[in-house]
C-alpha cells in the first residue's frame, strides 16, 4: 500500500508537482511551472482548488478573465470554473510555483482540457 503522506513527484511538459498529501478527498501538492509554460485551460466537475502563490510571476485565466497573480497571492477555484495559469518572466526566468489544495472527489482523471499546448485536449 502506497504511503499517502509521502512526496511523489509526477513530471509534466509545464514541469512538476509534487504530492505531499493525497486521498480521495482532499490533495496537498506543489506545482513548478517553468519559466513561458502553462497548464492547460481547463475545469474540473467534482473539486474545488486552493492556489497560494510562493515564488515567481503568474498570469491566471479565470473563466476568461486574466489575473495577475504574485508572491503572496490566492485564489479559490470553485468546481466548473475554467482556468490556467502561465508562468510569466519579468527580467530573470524564474519558475512559478504554486502550493494547490484540493477539495471534494480528488481524482487526475478530473481534468476536463478545453485548450492544450502540449495537444492534451484529447485525453
Amino acid at each position: 500500500m502506497e504511503d499517502k503522506h509521502s512526496k511523489r513527484r509526477t513530471d509534466k511538459p509545464w514541469g512538476c508537482y509534487v504530492d505531499y498529501f493525497r486521498s480521495n478527498n482532499v490533495v496537498f501538492k506543489k506545482l513548478l511551472i517553468l519559466p513561458s509554460e502553462k497548464l492547460s485551460y481547463q475545469y474540473h466537475e467534482n473539486r474545488t482548488e486552493f492556489w497560494y502563490v510562493a515564488l515567481g510571476k503568474g498570469l491566471l485565466t479565470l473563466d476568461d478573465c486574466e489575473i495577475d497573480m504574485g508572491v503572496g497571492d490566492f485564489i479559490l477555484i470553485r468546481k466548473g470554473e475554467k482556468h490556467m495559469i502561465e508562468c510569466v518572466e519579468d527580467g530573470v526566468p524564474v519558475p512559478l510555483v504554486i502550493y494547490e489544495m484540493q477539495c471534494g472527489e480528488c481524482s487526475e482523471e478530473d481534468i476536463v482540457r478545453l485548450e492544450d499546448k502540449y495537444g492534451r485536449t484529447e485525453e
